[in-house]
């Protein structure tokens, strides 16, 4: 969570009492793709539907912020303000912002690190998406006859674009959309410049709390980044943020630079092996461990134990890699980078329809994979620690109706919902195994290399404050935390997204992430084929080829860095162990994450 350690958290603004009709995560009743943000932008296709859809932004930030139908209440769902949304609590298991933030329990109503992880979110999207579709269609009437029956048959097929983030178009940087200040559109009154929405939102109400002098927004031009201990705090009248600078603006440069440089080095290579796995527990979270059954002492099944060695078994859920994002697209002192604010910068929806995109594409290529019984770590605001959790459990505060919440059993098939995404539609009623190849095709890192180096970090979490990065440099052995990710030696990281430290909180608990350094061995011309223990004798001496083998000590750096740029040991930052092997991504079983049918290169521990 990255939390200061303040009793007094939560905005000084808290949500006022419901007085209208209960907030409902409605469905669809017609069935259309959420497109991406790429093909809807710009093309004349679907401009009627693009112009409704800023313009259904920004309506949406209009609203009142006490109005539970708002653009700030709908963002707090996720993390801050720390208070009930449309009179959903947990009753005598409420959330406490003392007490129950000092035993390590999460705030706010999102599930990270748990099964849920992916169902919480779905609702919660459509939820989003729903009210967005409202304005729309409201828009959409005020248009003069001769445009009306266009835009009205256009709201009624909106729905919200995403950004695949491991596109190889994201090699150019963010997408120009999300950073530009203007944008033309064709409005009930003709063509106009409006006010972007995309590019930021500005709070009507104080988030977090004020912070140590220089360290707040209205500081600038000498705003200095607070410490990672705490939340920054953004004033009422203050936009959400990425990359601050010292007059508290984007950086567009460094968030275009940053992002080019992971596309390659994490977001693909994360997504080519997530959709390798074919058990939900390993897919689903980043918060599982020790094997797949539920005992006194092993509640957190999904992967084996990150206490011994275990061969060439490795791991990349949907949640370590969305965690990457987060971090990549906030920097320093963004929002995006802060579980407890992500929620207010508007990149957050296109970054959340994605990540829903990659939970329907996995669903449809291991369709008989599902959600186990499983426990609520961290805790939300409406359930303590420590929760049996499954797919019958409530996901707060969404509503199916005025009585009911929904589940997870509710919103297992996403045509029932009323919307589905191209791919999902391209392959539907074939072969799962044709789309599983597709996709392996479409997020391979690069097409040329069928053996594939990793190296595998077993991380306990909490051992620190803040979200980090454990960054892996491949034959540097000097690199520090000023070793810039651009160098030909960076491989790419893992992200500790919501690093936070309690005493009785993720006690015994790690995140285990992998790291492709195979890229990275051929720009350093490193020997990559098969370790063959028959060749590695020099015929004439008798003697083993050094340069035949992989020294973990030499040949691998792990750097962990804060968002602030400063650094600490791999022990500080919970580094348990990691490991190095090899696979023919093309040759084994397609389940070859969870058994040993790779080629083990040693273990370091720390």
């Amino acid at each position: 969570m990255g939390l200061s350690h303040s009793s007094n958290y939560h905005s000084s603004h808290v949500r006022s009492v419901v007085t209208s009709e209960p907030v409902i995560a409605e469905t669809f009743p017609d069935l259309y793709p959420r497109l991406d943000i790429l093909d809807f932008y710009g093309n004349e296709t679907y401009r009627p539907q693009f112009d409704l859809f800023i313009q259904s932004y920004q309506s949406f930030y209009d609203h009142t912020y006490e109005d539970m139908r708002s653009y700030y209440q709908v963002s707090g769902i996720h993390g801050l303000p720390y208070t009930p949304y449309d009179g959903v609590t947990g009753g005598e298991h409420e959330y406490n912002n003392q007490s129950e933030w000092e035993k390590g329990r999460w705030g706010g109503y999102c599930h990270h690190g748990d099964v849920l992880f992916g169902p919480w979110h779905r609702p919660y999207m459509l939820l989003f998406e729903s009210l967005l579709v409202k304005e729309a269609k409201r828009i959409a009437l005020q248009y003069p006859d001769n445009e009306k029956e266009k835009y009205v048959e256009a709201a009624k097929q909106l729905r919200h674009p995403y950004w695949d983030w491991a596109d190889e178009e994201t090699l150019k940087g963010v997408p120009e959309l999300f950073l530009t200040s203007e944008i033309e559109i064709n409005t009930p009154q003709g063509k106009k410049k409006v006010k972007n929405p995309l590019q930021s939102y500005t709070l009507p109400v104080d988030l977090s709390h004020p912070l140590g002098e220089g360290h707040n927004p209205t500081d600038k031009p000498h705003y200095k980044v607070p410490s990672r201990r705490h939340v920054p705090f953004t004033p009422a009248g203050y936009p959400t943020i990425r990359y601050p600078n010292s007059n508290y603006e984007d950086q567009n440069d460094v968030l275009n630079r940053n992002v080019s440089v992971y596309v390659s080095t994490v977001f693909r290579p994360g997504l080519y092996q997530m959709f390798h796995i074919s058990d939900y527990l390993h897919f689903s979270n980043h918060g599982v461990r020790s094997n797949n059954k539920q005992t006194a002492n092993s509640l957190f099944p999904g992967h084996p134990s990150p206490l011994k060695v275990v061969g060439t078994s490795h791991f990349a859920s949907i949640e370590t890699v969305h965690d990457t994002l987060h971090l990549i697209v906030g920097g320093l002192g963004g929002h995006m980078a802060y579980a407890d604010i992500a929620a207010f910068d508007p990149m957050f929806y296109f970054h959340h329809v994605n990540v829903d995109r990659l939970f329907a594409l996995w669903q449809e290529v291991f369709p008989d994979s599902w959600i186990q019984q499983n426990i609520d770590l961290n805790g939300t605001f409406t359930e303590e620690m420590y929760t049996k959790i499954d797919e019958h459990t409530d996901l707060t505060p969404f509503r199916k109706t005025e009585t009911e919440f929904w589940k997870s059993s509710d919103i297992r098939y996403i045509e029932k919902l009323g919307y589905t995404y191209p791919q999902v539609t391209m392959f539907k009623g074939q072969d799962p195994k044709t789309l599983q190849a597709y996709l392996l095709k479409l997020y391979k890192p690069d097409p040329y290399h069928r053996r594939r180096f990793f190296v595998k970090l077993t991380v306990e979490s909490g051992k620190l404050i803040g979200p980090y990065a454990i960054r892996v440099f491949v034959d540097l052995k000097n690199a520090t935390t000023q070793t810039p990710v651009t160098s030909p030696h960076f491989a790419g990281l893992v992200a500790m997204w919501r690093g936070t430290k309690h005493s009785h909180a993720n006690n015994n608990t790690f995140v285990v992430g992998t790291v492709d350094i195979t890229a990275a061995m051929e720009r350093l011309g490193i020997r990559s084929q098969t370790y063959d223990v028959s060749q590695e004798v020099n015929d004439t001496t008798g003697l083993m080829n050094s340069t035949s083998i992989f020294d973990i000590d030499e040949d691998i750096k792990i750097v962990p860095v804060f968002l602030d740029g400063k650094g600490v040991s791999p022990k500080e930052a919970g580094v348990n162990m990691i490991e190095v092997f090899s696979f023919e991504h093309d040759k084994v079983d397609k389940n070859f994450l969870v058994e040993n049918t790779g080629q083990y290169y040693g273990s370091k521990e720390f």
